[in-house]
């Protein structure tokens, strides 16, 4: 990420020259990246950024349509189940609350967390951030936002929800049928839209933030 150091009088100074590794925090020097390539620490070989051909606009529209996926998937069934007569649809609401009543309390609330609220957090913080830095200024609370953005980002799996959701159908097409519902593609599509967010990382972000006006 790009270095951020208190001043005096308790604000903070962006230094958008200088590249701090998240894994072993060696600072390197600031250089522009071709897009495609990837720049990596020299002392831990840990990536510190990737060349990117998205703007502030286009990451808005990706930031956007997640938020729109994640609406989605949380409104519409993950699965629908057909046991001897009996028809259950799930959503994902529903799946979480039917997991607490059963004792399952550790295993509800992660699954609330990784699949709902921190990606919920992760998008919120894109938008609050993305929306001023496309139209030409840096938002209020700009390195706050991004250092909270940077760990709910470490806390969103949406991908390992996806995949544990896509078992468990599988294990139950076994002894009932089961049929997919349209919240498990708005995930699969929230999953890839994430990947292509965080695959841009937040080096430019933090770049933009340092040259826009507040």
């Amino acid at each position: 990420m790009t270095s951020a150091t208190p001043c005096v009088d308790g604000a903070v100074t962006i230094h958008p020259s200088l590249i701090v590794c998240d894994d072993c925090d060696a600072v390197h020097q600031h250089r522009p990246l071709a897009p495609g390539t990837v720049a990596r620490c020299v002392r831990c070989g840990a990536s510190l950024g990737r060349g990117h051909r998205l703007g502030a606009q286009g990451r808005l529209a990706l930031t956007v349509a997640a938020l729109i996926a994640l609406a989605i998937g949380n409104g519409f069934d993950i699965v629908t189940l057909d046991l001897r007569g009996v028809h259950v649809e799930a959503t994902l609401h529903q799946a979480i609350a039917h997991t607490w009543r059963n004792g399952e309390r550790v295993v509800a609330a992660l699954a609330a967390a990784t699949a709902l609220a921190f990606p919920l957090a992760m998008i919120v913080l894109r938008l609050w951030l993305l929306a001023p830095l496309a139209a030409g200024r840096r938002p209020a609370g700009f390195v706050p936002a991004m250092h909270a953005l940077r760990w709910a980002t470490r806390w969103s799996m949406v991908e390992v929800f996806l995949l544990g959701a896509l078992i468990a159908t599988v294990r139950s097409a076994g002894i009932a049928s089961a049929v997919v519902g349209p919240g498990i593609f708005s995930y699969a599509v929230l999953t890839v839209l994430l990947a292509i967010e965080q695959a841009a990382g937040l080096r430019r972000l933090w770049r933009l933030g340092a040259e826009l006006p507040r």
